[in-house]
């Protein structure tokens, strides 16, 4: 006589194709499976997922690479300011777009003292600009207080 058969007390699986009760360490039924070809296994199913998702941004970087590709880089010149009545230096600067395609600089105004130290900051970002022409950008640099000595400009 053979030994009686002992029920394995994990829970069953469904088969993934039709939905037939199969056991818990299959994950296609034999009807589905007419060839008998081994099934992949959890760790081959992960795999592919990582390394499909790895390819996906891998992807996505190089798209974003070439879409800004020729913008920039962005030179600022003649810095103009004057102090407003509100103690907040109003400066103005052009930027030029040394690149081949139209886009956009962050620049960021900074007022200084004699000494070289910091007054007071503003960002702002300019119009959309051709490759090789030039915009006028302004800002308003709140809180200065008094003339600053000079005010820079680096634009991105």
């Amino acid at each position: 006589m053979s030994a009686p058969a002992t029920l394995d007390p994990r829970p069953r699986r469904s088969c993934y194709k039709c939905g037939r009760e199969i056991g818990p360490d299959e994950s296609i039924c034999d009807v589905c499976n007419r060839a008998g070809m081994a099934t992949p296994s959890a760790t081959q199913y992960h795999g592919t997922i990582v390394v499909a998702i790895v390819g996906g941004v891998a992807l996505l970087a190089l798209a974003a690479s070439l879409a800004m590709r020729g913008i920039g880089p962005f030179r600022a010149d003649a810095v103009r300011f004057q102090l407003n009545d509100q103690g907040a230096v109003v400066a103005s600067a052009r930027v030029t777009n040394e690149g081949t395609k139209a886009g956009r600089a962050r620049c960021q105004f900074t007022a200084r003292d004699a000494a070289g130290g910091t007054l007071g900051a503003a960002s702002t970002t300019s119009l959309q600009t051709a490759g090789g022409a030039s915009s006028a950008i302004s800002v308003l640099i709140p809180g200065v207080g008094d003339q600053p000595a000079s005010v820079t400009v680096a634009c991105q």
